[in-house]
């Protein structure tokens, strides 16, 4: 690869801490909370849309949690990016983070081949606007979420992998969902649960595949082996805030190819200095996730 930057200068980029870690998983969590206290406080039916697409969000970021702690990238301690994989993101997305990481690092040797296993995502990018639009409408309604979790109960495989489910991954999944619903059954609103469920099936399924238009979609050469054309980086704006890169450093995601071991959040500083030393200037960078669509459709 040719980056402008040597080992010297990327060695503070890799510098791990565990109070950024702390942070980026309590600021997740507490989103979660105060968007159903905000259903609580307004139970009106259109505070629930609200709350469902916010709830969609606050899923995104603890994906993006499982995906950082899974790396080992979250915190500089191990065991705690084990026990934030295993008990506070991935099982209430009903994932796994140790099988989701072995499938995740075939991508990461892989990018920019044939051989990549997400490849099927992205590759056929760009696209009419009827196709995205059937696309999106499928994940809003729920179909496509109910398809995947009809996959995930009835095969025995772990949903993103196709692979044999890790034991009690499930059960775990099932087991922490049961605490997030009696815990608000304690606070007198089980019935919010719902508001979860419904994210979970329709929106954060849209925003997955917006995660995946946006880092390698429509890209200048999808098997280009250097990480500039095969995968995108790009300012997260407030639709990134919100959706699609909640966590600081998710939307940079060419600098996370480059060097998989730099934290979340060094890879916008990264960036800028990357761009600063016209890493970048041969390709047409967006500036927001809205951009990205001028490349992913025909």
């Amino acid at each position: 690869m040719d980056i402008p930057i040597t080992r010297e200068e990327l060695k503070p980029f890799l510098q791990r801490s565990d109070a950024k870690g702390f942070r980026v998983v309590a600021a997740a969590w507490l989103g979660v909370v105060l968007v159903f206290v905000f259903a609580a406080m307004l139970p009106h039916w259109l505070s629930y849309v609200v709350a469902v697409f916010l709830l969609a969000g606050r899923q995104q970021a603890l994906a993006a949690i499982m995906h950082e702690s899974a790396h080992n990238t979250l915190f500089a301690t191990r065991k705690y990016n084990e026990f934030v994989t295993t008990w506070l993101s991935a099982p209430f997305l009903l994932m796994d983070g140790k099988t989701y990481i072995k499938g995740h690092l075939e991508h990461h040797r892989n990018a920019g081949t044939e051989h990549d296993p997400d490849l099927p995502n992205y590759q056929h990018y760009p696209i009419s606007k009827g196709s995205i639009t059937r696309k999106f409408l499928r994940d809003l309604t729920g179909i496509t979420g109910i398809k995947a979790n009809l996959y995930l109960f009835l095969s025995g495989n772990d949903l993103l992998t196709r692979k044999k489910r890790a034991p009690w991954a499930l059960t775990r999944g099932l087991f922490v969902n049961g605490l997030m619903l009696a815990c608000l059954w304690a606070f007198g609103v089980p019935e919010l649960y719902a508001l979860w469920v419904i994210a979970y099936l329709t929106v954060y399924m849209a925003i997955i595949r917006m995660r995946q238009i946006s880092e390698h979609a429509g890209v200048p050469d999808l098997y280009a082996l250097e990480p500039k054309y095969n995968t995108r980086s790009l300012p997260r704006g407030i639709l990134g805030l919100l959706f699609i890169s909640p966590t600081d450093g998710l939307s940079y995601h060419c600098e996370h190819h480059a060097y998989m071991a730099v934290p979340t959040y060094n890879l916008r500083a990264l960036h800028q200095l990357l761009r600063a030393r016209g890493y970048y200037d041969d390709i047409d960078m967006v500036g927001s996730y809205t951009g990205v669509f001028r490349q992913a459709i025909r």
